[in-house]
């Protein structure tokens, strides 16, 4: 299975939960997350060196925000490992929904062959449509008979036309 390269943001959670941190922990908060998405939940060993790059900091700065952010309880460290319970809980949550997904692709993909097959047993009628495209031969005698008024004239109107 391909990893996943994206996670459901909700933006009051986020806010609640970044309030009262400084810009460099939630600098750290977000890498850590992001690296914890795409390694599905658990960060064993760590570059630290490498996040604080990307973070902009100093890698001391980082480990600083690091820590904060273990304390607060946003993080988990255990050993050398880093993990977060509500990146867990979230990518248990994005199992079920492509579960549920496949399922429906599948469901979908069913209906539309027996659509196809339905289609594939229908006789074509080409010709048959063709011919009633085109314009009928009306003789004033068969106009006559039938037709309201209104439609025998102008069957009769246009055979006249056909004539000369």
């Amino acid at each position: 299975m391909t990893k996943k390269r994206w996670f459901r943001l909700y933006i009051e959670r986020w806010r609640d939960g970044t309030f009262g941190l400084a810009p460099n922990e939630i600098a750290a908060y977000i890498t850590v997350i992001c690296e914890l998405y795409d390694n599905d939940g658990l960060l064993i060993n760590p570059d630290l060196d490498l996040m604080a790059r990307r973070c902009g900091m100093r890698p001391t700065s980082f480990r600083k925000a690091l820590d904060v952010l273990v304390r607060r309880g946003k993080l988990s460290l255990d050993g050398d490992a880093i993990t977060s319970k509500a990146v867990s809980e979230e990518i248990k949550s994005r199992e079920k929904l492509d579960e549920k997904s496949a399922g429906s692709r599948i469901k979908l993909t069913e209906k539309r062959n027996e659509i196809n097959e339905i289609r594939r047993k229908i006789p074509s009628n080409t010709e048959e449509r063709i011919q009633n495209t085109r314009p009928r031969e009306v003789s004033a005698a068969s106009a006559d008979r039938d037709l309201p008024p209104a439609v025998a004239a102008f069957a009769k109107r246009r055979a006249m036309r056909g004539r000369q």
